[in-house]
């Protein structure tokens, strides 16, 4: 339990660039290093934390602990694994309405923004390359893509169907072991292929930010790139509680510090209610994947072998191509404005995907840029 919980904590401070980049360093410690799992448990797990809504990273350390050290160990890893970025996140935002008036700061943020754009669009093509190798698949990215761009479907909508059409029509005959079909449980089948219906409640900010999150954490597919356009439909456009310049700079903060992307809903529950908020914002963004991640810890053998979770799987994985690539245009539309932008998020997304560096580089790079061209004139 002490040496999750150190792990968990250690990778909070340290996990830089994303979920892929904090199982990396998971496997190195725990399969590598300490050799406390074989290599083939590491995979499949991380396969299913990949599967689950919310954000890779935090779904792995919930789902080993679970098999680490049961339920209590998979909340105690997710815990201190969140609590560094929270708080980096809350200090972010109590001092965030004094720096920002700092021109050079603010135009090192809007740099940072622009390049917030090329490295999203970089993570949907590396993860186009492995999604997007059969005909349907192109197509279900497109419609994915298209209905969001043109806000035709919402975020939750486009992963529910993409989901049914998977477990109805791309079910594989037998599970990928060569296992018969596992029956999958009615109580179960609710809770996967029809959410909850959260309603945010108007009453009280604390209450809306706690549903608007869970509602945008429960449909998250694909990490935490994948629920921009939604957290901007929500906070920016609906219910207008911050402008896009404070949306983006939510989102720069949620890249360069520690821990997972979506740890930017703490800095926006903290601008819209203060610190009661961001506590709200947090819980309600990281619990429906962490009630998910713990039940899938404690049945992943079952999980695994259902061929209708299988084949909505397979509707689902293209469709976050579509999302991310959604989620590039949103940031596109409140960003760039003019063509200088435009070209540093076209280099950053080109650095991204041909070096595949860490993106915290590519956006300290952005933002240094824009304040060596705004200095310059």
């Amino acid at each position: 339990m002490l040496r999750l919980f150190r792990l968990a904590l250690w990778l909070g401070v340290a996990g830089f660039g994303g979920g892929f980049a904090i199982a990396q360093l998971v496997k190195r410690v725990l399969v590598d290093r300490e050799r406390r799992m074989h290599e083939d448990e590491f995979l499949e797990s991380f396969a299913v934390a990949t599967a689950l809504p919310g954000t890779p990273g935090t779904n792995l350390l919930t789902i080993i602990g679970v098999r680490q050290a049961g339920a209590i160990g998979g909340l105690l890893a997710a815990s201190a694994f969140l609590l560094p970025s929270v708080l980096v996140m809350i200090a972010f935002g109590v001092i965030y309405g004094r720096v920002r008036n700092i021109t050079a700061l603010g135009i090192f943020l809007d740099g940072m923004s622009v390049a917030t754009i090329g490295v999203v669009a970089g993570v949907a093509v590396d993860v186009g390359r492995g999604a997007l190798k059969r005909g349907y698949a192109w197509v279900i990215a497109a419609l994915a893509l298209g209905a969001l761009v043109v806000r035709a479907l919402t975020l939750l909508e486009v992963i529910v169907l993409s989901g049914l059409f998977g477990a109805l029509f791309l079910r594989p005959e037998r599970g990928p072991s060569g296992v018969p079909a596992a029956k999958w449980p009615p109580t179960k089948l609710g809770s996967w292929l029809v959410p909850l219906p959260f309603v945010a409640v108007a009453a009280s900010p604390w209450v809306a930010l706690f549903f608007v999150f869970a509602k945008i954490g429960l449909v998250t597919f694909g990490g935490g790139f994948a629920m921009i356009p939604e957290i901007a439909h929500e906070i920016v456009a609906t219910r207008h509680w911050l402008n896009e310049a404070a949306f983006n700079d939510a989102i720069v903060l949620g890249q360069i510090t520690p821990g997972p992307v979506a740890i930017a809903s703490t800095f926006i529950g903290y601008r819209v209610a203060g610190l009661g908020g961001a506590l709200f914002a947090t819980i309600g963004m990281f619990t429906p994947p962490l009630v998910l991640s713990l039940l899938a810890g404690r049945s992943l053998e079952a999980f695994q072998t259902n061929t209708r979770v299988q084949g909505a799987l397979r509707g689902i994985t293209p469709a976050m191509v579509g999302i991310l690539a959604a989620a590039a245009v949103a940031l596109w539309r409140t960003s760039v404005h003019g063509i200088t932008a435009g070209m540093v998020a076209v280099i950053a997304s080109t650095v991204l995907v041909r070096w595949r560096l860490l993106p915290v580089f590519v956006l300290v790079a952005g933002g240094l840029v824009t304040l060596g061209l705004a200095h310059w004139g």
